[in-house]
């Protein structure tokens, strides 16, 4: 479902007639903040009665700033560095209410951006991961990579952007399940052309 969900919005953002909504050669920054939905996909912890309990979402705050550079008229590059809270989540676990593993990023965000006349922008990209402190130091690594995914819009400078961050590296140091980084953010930023 997902991927046809996302081959629908690729193939509509190409089927449109697509213009630069900047000039080539503009460079803009964004400051951006909002909410970010996280959990370490494939994790699980096993409980005494030898059943287990699947990650869950935890929310967190995201913040930083983006650099685009409008190379030509459809196609943009874009760089950024981002403080993102984020973790995984397991409920309750047999009388423990709310087991969580909480880390705060610094995220990487490089990415190709696909613009339209219409204001609506695809992105693509890679992005490393710096955890920067957590509780859970000693069975966490301290660098992870992802694959940021998204889909913006922009009217009048503001900016809302939909960003799906699909882990590539395992985040536990010593354990052999296949956990990994997947994060949902959505942030509102402000266009500044400088």
């Amino acid at each position: 479902m997902k991927k046809r969900l996302f081959a629908v919005l690729i193939g509509m953002l190409v089927c449109c007639n697509t213009f630069a909504q900047k000039e080539p050669g503009t460079l803009t920054l964004y400051p951006r903040v909002g909410l970010n939905l996280s959990k370490f996909s494939g994790d699980k912890i096993y409980t005494e009665t030898y059943d287990y309990v699947k990650s869950k979402f935890k929310t967190g705050w995201v913040f930083g700033a983006e650099m685009q550079y409008q190379m030509s008229f459809p196609l943009a590059i874009s760089g950024g560095v981002m403080f993102s809270q984020q973790g995984t989540s397991f409920g309750k676990i047999e009388g423990v209410d709310d087991v969580e593993i909480g880390a705060n990023n610094i995220n990487v965000p490089l990415m190709l951006v696909a613009t339209t006349k219409f204001g609506v922008s695809a992105k693509i990209g890679v992005q490393p991961e710096f955890r920067v402190s957590s509780k859970y130091d000693a069975i966490l690594h301290r660098v992870n990579c992802s694959i940021p995914i998204g889909l913006s819009y922009e009217y009048r400078n503001i900016t809302f952007d939909l960003r799906y961050n699909l882990g590539l590296t395992h985040v536990y140091k010593h354990m052999t399940d296949n956990a990994r980084n997947s994060t949902l953010m959505f942030t509102l930023g402000y266009g500044f052309d400088l």
